[in-house]
């Protein structure tokens, strides 16, 4: 069984195509931040944006790409979110240890639970809306605000001490 690469149905095939390269110039970095800051890890991150944008290409291949640039963004968040949780899960490459005593900001957030650390990232490496990251998620815009919160109180706490990773706690509700 040979792969067909995957091409537009439409006579405007090129159009698509530039479209939707427009679309991944537009998000490259912004998702691959994203995709590092839960990985923790460069190459596992390049690749896991790599086939989220392939596997994006192939859903929407067919229906055309300018109509559905911001459901297509908000399809790809989700998408890569998805992947790097199964990614981490499976253990496909071994996750650096997280340090203790932060020194940076950076490292705080790397501390942070999964689901808060994905809500910052969204909000201050993506520079996502509420509302955006509400419908990436699948919560409500005032908990992802409460949350966003309750992660810099703690965050800023946190940083005035040396502390454990572990003194974070849950910090959603």
């Amino acid at each position: 069984m040979n792969a067909q690469p995957c091409q537009p149905s439409s006579a405007d095939g090129p159009k698509q195509l530039q479209q939707f390269r427009s679309f991944i110039e537009s998000l490259q970095e912004p998702i691959y931040r994203l995709a590092y800051r839960l990985l923790q890890d460069r190459e596992l991150a390049a690749q896991e944006v790599q086939h989220t944008f392939v596997e994006l290409y192939r859903r929407h291949a067919d229906e055309g790409f300018a109509s559905t640039t911001g459901s297509m963004a908000t399809a790809a968040y989700r998408l890569l979110i998805h992947r790097c949780k199964t990614a981490k899960a499976s253990g496909k490459r071994r996750l650096k240890p997280g340090k203790l005593g932060p020194r940076t900001i950076l490292e705080a957030v790397d501390a942070l639970p999964d689901e808060v650390k994905l809500i910052v990232s969204l909000k201050y490496e993506c520079r996502l809306s509420y509302e955006e990251i509400g419908e990436i998620l699948e919560m409500p815009p005032e908990r992802v605000k409460k949350g966003l919160w309750r992660s810099r109180e703690r965050l800023s706490e946190w940083m005035e001490g040396p502390r454990s990773p572990f003194s974070f706690g849950v910090i959603m509700h």
